[in-house]
């Protein structure tokens, strides 16, 4: 409406409620992540736990805006979230590790954001905090903490990487939602 009256242009539209949406999805993981922190007792350290859990909302509210602004009604957005969301869920290697899925699904594990936030947040919180358990059946050692970071394929070296793919796929779904705003203001009147 107000861009078919000229008031303001798609980008300063979209820039405003990026800054706003970035604003309030920090406020909402910081009362979040403080809560669930100090309550469960993680042994990650508290800043790569918000970061991983901010970048991994703010690609997820990405995702969100991307769809929204390719579809004509916003109730057929909100119908196609749970298609979206729970995907990232089943691939995010968390409950199926990408190794026991096929092939031509496995893929979906490197554009979900969860799959990254989870690797990051388990891989800090587990991350040579597990003592070996010896199982009395077979008399060997295992370590359940270093079974769950090898089926995620977290590694405490790579989360500068999970960190940038993030970021990423951010600005990608971002940029994404910023053509389609703008195509569909030019055929809005």
């Amino acid at each position: 409406r107000e861009y078919s009256t000229n008031h303001y242009g798609v980008l300063a539209y979209f820039l405003s409620r990026l800054f706003m949406e970035l604003l309030v999805t920090g406020l909402q993981v910081t009362v979040s992540t403080l809560i669930t922190y100090f309550l469960v007792g993680f042994n990650a350290d508290f800043a790569i736990f918000w970061t991983g859990i901010y970048l991994m909302a703010c690609a997820s509210t990405a995702l969100g805006v991307l769809i929204g602004s390719s579809v004509e009604n916003p109730s057929v957005a909100i119908e196609y979230l749970p298609a979206v969301f729970m995907p990232q869920i089943l691939f995010s290697g968390f409950f199926i590790p990408p190794e026991l899925m096929p092939d031509w699904l496995a893929w979906l594990t490197h554009i979900m954001p969860l799959s990254y936030g989870v690797r990051i947040v388990v891989g800090s919180e587990f991350d040579g905090s597990c003592p070996d358990i010896i199982n009395p059946m077979t008399n060997t050692t295992i370590n359940n903490c270093e079974m769950i970071l090898e089926n995620i394929h977290s590694n405490v070296d790579d989360f500068w990487w999970y960190y940038m793919v993030l970021l990423s796929l951010f600005v990608f779904f971002r940029l994404l939602a910023l053509v389609m705003l703008e195509r569909k203001a030019q055929h809005f009147y």
